[in-house]
């Protein structure tokens, strides 16, 4: 006679009862979702308009699908051909984002990441030039940035759900690898919305394509459903590798061959480390942290002492880590970051020319 294993049963009855739970709770952010949806498009909710060229970018799963790179390379876009862009961040986990809105006034970095989260943060840093503000409330720093340093281009980072804020053009970013997930939505699956909202984007770009993961199968299912979109493809590229206390800057294959202790907080940290071993080093250890972590001085002990082994060359993170521990760490520490760029793997030219006539019918229309 075969025993029953009551442990195993009572294990499977706490994850159906727990799975039943996020199906109820999905449930309701789903209803709360279709209501504000509706209130929008019947008119009992209005969208405001920004007199000035406004670019959403989004996704509709939770996290991880690009789009602080997304931006970045749009805002270094238009800084190079000569366009006022601003950046609209809702400053996530940041602590003072209502009082002091402004990040970067294009000359300077002006709060720290305790006060306005790590992405603004990162984003102030690497754009020197274009400033960058945090509120929930996208139309008043809008208002702002028009005001104060007469933008003609706004990026809304994370802006798809955003719908209070009109957008005159709708980036949605969708990961190649693990596109919608189980196609359920929050909290029982990844989607912040119902698949079918895709339908608001004017452009659709399919992030983080690789040989395993082209994004194929996808295009199809784009063409097949959204047959109006404009879809891109796009790929995430190593770019500098920058000892920020030493202040030295290196190529991407100056990790060839070395012995590095990888640790990341970022929203897929498996992708990073990928990256990383895509340059050619030896990954002596990797820890993985929750998205946007504050790493605590025992955690950092603990980097340190994996650093110490006599095998090591130095410690390697992203450059949203780094924002997240600068002045925390020993000076002496050797420590290294890996920036990540993003790029279109065909079609560029047509995508930033029609960003730029956007730009150029909103001036002529007389919106700036």
């Amino acid at each position: 006679m075969t025993a029953i294993n009551w442990s195993t049963i009572h294990a499977t009855k706490e994850k159906n009862l727990f799975r039943f739970f996020l199906r109820i709770l999905s449930l309701l952010y789903g209803l709360a979702i279709q209501f504000r949806l509706v209130a929008y498009k019947t008119g009992f909710l209005r969208a405001k308009h920004l007199p000035a060229h406004v670019i959403s970018i989004g996704n509709i799963t939770a996290g991880g699908t690009g789009k602080t790179p997304f931006v970045a390379m749009l805002a270094k876009w238009a800084e190079t051909h000569g366009f006022r862009a601003a950046i609209l961040s809702r400053g996530y986990k940041g602590k003072r984002s209502n009082n002091s809105p402004v990040v970067s006034d294009g000359k300077m970095v002006l709060a720290s990441v305790d006060d306005a989260g790590d992405e603004p943060v990162m984003l102030a840093t690497a754009l020197s030039s274009v400033p960058v503000l945090i509120s929930k409330k996208r139309y008043k720093i809008g208002s702002l940035a028009l005001k104060h340093f007469n933008s003609e281009l706004l990026l809304l980072d994370d802006g798809y759900q955003h719908i209070s804020l009109h957008r005159d053009v709708n980036i949605l970013l969708v990961d190649a690898k693990r596109q919608f997930g189980n196609r359920s939505l929050l909290p029982l699956g990844p989607l912040r919305e119902p698949i079918e909202q895709i339908k608001r984007a004017d452009i659709i770009v399919i992030t983080k394509c690789t040989n395993t993961y082209s994004g194929d199968k996808l295009v199809d299912y784009f063409k097949k459903n959204f047959p109006a979109k404009s879809i891109f493809r796009s790929s995430y590229f190593p770019d500098q590798v920058i000892f920020p206390i030493a202040g030295n800057t290196y190529p991407p294959d100056i990790l060839k061959g070395k012995n590095v202790v990888v640790f990341a907080g970022i929203a897929h940290p498996d992708d990073f480390l990928e990256t990383v071993k895509s340059c050619g080093a030896n990954i002596v250890h990797f820890q993985a942290f929750s998205d946007h972590h504050f790493f605590s001085a025992h955690e950092i002990e603990e980097l340190v002492s994996w650093e110490k082994q006599s095998n090591v060359d130095f410690l390697l993170t992203t450059e949203k880590d780094w924002i997240r521990i600068d002045g925390k760490i020993d000076p002496d520490l050797d420590i290294a970051i890996l920036t990540i760029k993003i790029g279109l793997l065909s079609g560029a030219n047509t995508f930033f020319e029609s960003i730029k006539q956007g730009i150029v019918q909103s001036n002529k229309l007389g919106r700036r």
